[in-house]
């Protein structure tokens, strides 16, 4: 698909621009693309492994990933939201849970804290710092 303009009343959806006599044609896809592959680079990035041979950094939207995925079957918590440590200081996690109703509310945490935990050492080789646990709601 292409879209076409000649003034500025005629743009549409970002993917057409127009600077004085030069007319310019954008591919919606490629524009799609690019604009993912920045949008990935602006996710804050935590060095995880630091040794002789370098190191190693993920986005927050990997470790997001391992943590969800280790909550994923968890019924007694359930996961809302996560917030990370500002990288390159030790990695801290902050984790919004929702419990089950009926559930004590520190073994809850206690399982959660675990499973994230597990996730993390067999991902990246280590846990973080430290899995601090707030609960937002109760759930049926």
């Amino acid at each position: 698909m292409r879209t076409e303009a000649f003034s500025a009343d005629q743009l549409r959806d970002d993917t057409v621009a127009e600077h004085a006599q030069t007319k310019v044609v954008v591919d919606p896809l490629k524009l799609e693309s690019a604009w993912r592959s920045y949008s990935a680079d602006l996710s804050p990035r935590h060095c995880v492994a630091n040794d002789d041979g370098g190191q190693v950094e993920v986005r927050e939207t990997v470790l997001a990933t391992i943590v969800r995925n280790s909550l994923a079957d968890c019924e007694d918590g359930r996961l809302n939201r996560i917030r990370f440590s500002v990288p390159h200081t030790p990695l801290r996690l902050r984790i919004g849970l929702s419990v089950a109703r009926g559930i004590p509310i520190p073994d809850c945490a206690e399982r959660v804290r675990y499973r994230i935990s597990m996730a993390m050492t067999r991902e990246l080789g280590g846990r973080p710092e430290a899995i601090d646990i707030f609960v937002e709601d109760i759930h049926v």
